[in-house]
């Protein structure tokens, strides 16, 4: 069941979402492309046909073309080296290489001069022949064999198969024919020279080995290097080493010497020869037990004062603990005087060992500086030996190598010699075809339709969006953010204002008149019963139908035995008066303006619980006698007298009385009109309702088509459907004609080709639409 939605501490602008609006985002859009598909299934259906229509004509005016096509395989001949090494297969890379030089200019040319291709037709109509082959011809490499498929698509079947074959044998004539090296001239060139060079290298290797015999000491090698040389270098680098340490050696003496002869400088020799693990040892273990020592007099003192204070100086334990004292002092004494003689000799010994190094470092390097230069005179007459020697064998290791690369010259020659020989097989020759591959008409005519129901969608998408007409129930709702509470049929004859605005009355059992019983039901459980007494009925802009809706709601309340006021306050258009068809001078206006009592104009009308408050004249300032406080004093004392109070408002967009009188009361009712009502007209005019603070705004959809009940009918508790008058419409007119008049003449059109026989029922209870 629908309920209005209450506006009493919130009226902000900006309707908060719902909290489940976005869960049905993907449904809803799915249906919704299925619903501008199935409203424009004409026009999709026309583009189809025009799509397979243009398609069908492309075929009758587009030249066949002919697909030749040629394979062949071709095959590398490489060289064996050895009997066990099997013939490999051919490269991929190398099957590509072979369809570029098919593509060639030089094959297109030699097929294009050929004389069997001189005479065809396909050439004649061409100043370019090469650059028609280019164009047209394709080769491609089988992905998963290695053949080789040459072929052309050409308007004339026989000039295809003739030219793909004589590309073929062109290929074939000028890559595996002849494809043929002249590699005698060459073999003979290099075997003539490794004659000469190996001749060159046996006189090499005689003039070596006699310069080896002549000098004996250069063949003593240790490595890679002679003996001698190799020894003056070991002696060259123990010298320099000795030299190194024999300058450190005598820094440090010297460095000794005058520490030891200075007094300030004596202690830190004791540290540099402390260094050593022995005597730092000696020195730890003796400053420990002079510690001890002086420790152990430190307590003897503090017995000794302690004794004094309680015995006196002259007690036997006081002159006991001095005798322990002064024996402790004597040793104490002795200790320093043995550790200071042991520094002495720890420097002393410390100050020889210096001198010692230095001059066994003295003798070291003499002896080395003999041998030395013994050594060097024997490493100068070796040099110009061992120069010559490596000369010889470095022309010795060019003859060797010059003769290698000859030799490999020479295999490389015999094994490539039969290399660029190809095995060309044509597996299959070009032939005509008799069936054209181009175009294929099944897959053309698809294609026409599947464009055509595309080109189809998309004017339908346009059109559809460029719509901004409200056209179903959650479209409204989603957009409004406001409950719907019903929607009213269109009608369906050519009755009168007076019998339309009182369809309850004259057609009881019609499906308009039920549909106003369950916009009636929808207010009263949506409304919580009887708080809501007085309700506004507008609409966003003229003609949406808000009179006829006010007048039978009325009409229905009504019959529910209830107290009723219907109130005109259209007071620029009234047309309450004419639906009742009641001839009155002073209504609403009168009693605002002139303060008469209401019970004065309030009229009877044919239903004894339904009276009406007529507008009466037109005032010139309606806002103000709406807005000038009486109007509210005057239904607050209505409502001590009905039961409900009905307000046919004027439209809320044009003028502000209606926002003035929504104000005021306890509910509103916006009448929205079916393929009619805007989103930015009904946007605007729910938003001016939200800023006077309306009451409880509720939507009814007026003029709803019979074909489109389905969209109208889901959303709420009360669909037509469900009553069994689904079957039942009701023309092309609403309740209401819209003023100013609106250009519905494509609507028209559509509704009539898609309009039903009413039943008989309907038809006897046909109703006039209402000009509002």
């Amino acid at each position: 069941m629908s309920s209005l939605v209450e506006y009493e501490d919130d009226y902000s602008l900006d309707a908060d979402p719902q909290p489940n609006a976005g869960k049905g985002d993907d449904s809803a859009l799915q249906t919704n492309l299925l619903s501008i598909a199935w409203q424009a299934r004409w026009l999709l259906l026309l583009t189809v046909l025009l799509g397979v229509g243009c398609a069908w004509l492309y075929l009758q005016r587009v030249v066949p073309r002919y697909t030749s096509v040629s394979r062949i395989y071709v095959e590398r001949s490489l060289p064996q080296i050895f009997a066990s090494d099997a013939q490999r297969g051919t490269s991929s890379s190398y099957l590509y290489t072979q369809a570029e030089l098919i593509t060639s200019t030089p094959v297109l040319a030699a097929a294009a001069n050929a004389p069997e291709s001189s005479q065809l037709e396909t050439f004649r109509s061409t100043d370019n022949p090469i650059g028609l082959l280019k164009k047209n011809l394709s080769v491609q490499v089988g992905k998963n064999d290695d053949i080789i498929n040459v072929m052309i698509e050409l308007p004339s079947a026989e000039d295809a198969a003739q030219i793909v074959n004589s590309v073929v044998d062109a290929y074939i004539s000028k890559y595996a024919e002849e494809r043929r090296t002249d590699t005698v001239e060459v073999l003979n060139i290099l075997r003539n020279e490794k004659q000469r060079r190996d001749a060159e290298l046996e006189q090499r290797i005689e003039a070596l080995e006699k310069f080896r015999g002549q000098n004996a000491a250069l063949a003593v090698q240790v490595g890679e290097e002679n003996v001698i040389t190799k020894r003056f270098a070991a002696l060259a680098s123990e010298l320099d080493r000795v030299e190194l340490a024999l300058l450190d050696s005598k820094a440090r003496h010297n460095r000794t010497q005058q520490m030891l002869e200075s007094p300030s400088l004596r202690p830190f020799l004791l540290e540099l020869a402390s260094g050593q693990q022995s005597v730092a040892q000696d020195i730890s273990l003796e400053n420990r037990l002079q510690v001890d020592l002086e420790k152990q007099i430190q307590d003897i003192q503090l017995q000794i004062d302690a004794l004094r204070a309680t015995w006196g100086d002259g007690h036997t334990r006081v002159k006991l603990a001095l005798q322990s004292k002064a024996a402790m002092e004597e040793r104490l004494a002795k200790q320093l005087e043995a550790t200071e003689e042991r520094k002495k000799a720890i420097v002393s010994a410390y100050v020889e060992t210096v001198s010692q190094e230095h001059q066994l470092l003295e003798q070291k390097r003499e002896e080395l500086q003999r041998s030395y230069d013994k050594q060097f005179k024997l490493a100068m007459q070796v040099n110009s030996q061992a120069a010559k020697l490596t000369t010889l064998e470095n022309s010795l290791a060019r003859t060797v190598r010059d003769v290698d690369r000859v030799d490999e010259q020479i295999k490389g020659i015999n094994l490539t010699e039969d290399v660029g020989a190809m095995n060309v097989s044509i597996m299959e020759v070009a032939r005509a075809s008799s069936e054209p591959t181009y175009p294929i008409p099944a897959r053309f005519l698809a294609i026409g339709a599947l464009l055509g129901g595309l080109t189809g969608f998309g004017l339908a998408w346009l059109r559809d969006l460029m719509d901004h007409r409200l056209k179903s129930i959650e479209e409204i709702a989603a957009t409004l953010q406001l409950p719907v509470l019903g929607a009213l049929p269109l009608s369906a004859g050519k009755d009168d204002r007076h019998e339309t605005g009182r369809v309850v009355l004259t057609h009881p059992r019609s499906m308009a008149a039920e549909s106003f019983r369950t916009l009636r039901t929808a207010i009263h459980f949506g409304l919580t019963r009887d708080d809501a007494k007085v309700i506004a009925i507008t609409s966003p802009s003229p003609g949406d139908g808000k009179s006829v809706v006010a007048s039978n709601l009325a009409l229905t309340m009504a019959q529910a035995d209830q107290r009723v006021l219907l109130i005109d306050a259209d007071m620029r258009k009234p047309k309450q008066h004419e639906v009742f068809e009641i001839q009155v001078e002073h209504g609403l206006s009168s009693v605002l303006a002139e303060r008469r009592p209401a019970d004065e104009v309030i009229q009877r009308t044919e239903v004894d619980t339904l009276d009406l408050l007529p507008c009466g004249s037109r005032p010139t300032n309606p806002v103000e006698l709406l807005n000038n406080g009486y109007f509210s004093e005057l239904l607050h004392e209505l409502q001590q007298k009905y039961d409900k109070i009905v307000i046919d408002s004027p439209p809320v967009m044009p003028v502000a009385d209606a926002r003035v009188i929504s104000a005021q009361t306890d509910a509103t009712i916006l009448v929205l009109r079916a393929d009619c009502s805007t989103r930015r007209m009904s946007v605007a005019a729910r938003d001016e309702l939200w800023r006077v603070r309306a009451q409880r705004i509720g939507i009814v959809v007026n003029a709803v088509p019979g074909r489109k009940q389905a969209n109208y009918s889901q959303g709420y508790g009360y669909g037509y459907g469900n009553y069994g008058h689904s079957s039942g419409t009701y023309g092309d007119l609403a309740y209401g004609e819209p003023e100013p008049p609106v250009d519905i003449s494509r609507r028209k059109k559509s509704r009539a080709r898609s309009q039903q026989l009413p039943s008989p029922e309907a038809t006897s209870e046909a109703m006039e639409p209402l000009d509002i």
